[in-house]
């Protein structure tokens, strides 16, 4: 089962990061289409502004959940040295609970955020895209990285200690 598990969670991970690094290369690929319709045609792409910022929104809140679960995001350790590794431990988890309740609260909020711009009918500027979709995705992905903290807040405390104990 373990291992079914760390499989499926591998190619879930592998696939967010694909759609994050597909939506990041769309990006560079719009802006330098733009530069050069812009300065070598005078004629700017029409909703650029639009559609790139979708793509940024995308490309980071696709690999919000992966990077966060992984434990890869920037952190800064210049108090380390002051905790014992049982101290450390318990620091850590109180961290997690916190960035969990962080990520869940800002999840509710932003689902909050998403049927209001759904009731008002809130669009793009240019391109005149419907807003909710993409607020409903940010605010899933924040959720889900919520859970999948939590989750692992609570497997590094309580079956992670028994499997050391086994």
């Amino acid at each position: 089962m373990k291992h079914t598990l760390d499989r499926a969670s591998h190619w879930l991970a592998r696939i967010c990061l694909v759609l994050s690094a597909t939506c990041l290369m769309l990006l560079m690929l719009l802006t330098v289409a733009e530069v050069v319709a812009r300065y070598g045609f005078n004629a700017p792409i029409f909703g650029r502004q639009d559609l790139a910022q979708i793509l940024l929104a995308c490309s980071i809140f696709f690999a919000v959940p992966v990077v966060t679960i992984r434990g890869q995001q920037i952190d800064v350790d210049l108090l380390d040295g002051l905790f014992s590794e049982r101290a450390a431990f318990w620091r850590d988890r109180a961290i997690e609970a916190l960035m969990a309740g962080t990520f869940l609260v800002m999840g509710v909020w932003l689902a909050e955020r998403a049927e209001k711009a759904f009731s008002r009918g809130s669009t793009s500027e240019l391109l005149f895209l419907p807003k909710s979709p993409l607020i409903w995705f940010v605010a899933a992905t924040v959720f889900v990285t919520g859970v999948l903290v939590a989750l692992r807040c609570l497997y590094l405390t309580f079956l992670s200690k028994k499997e050391q104990d086994t």
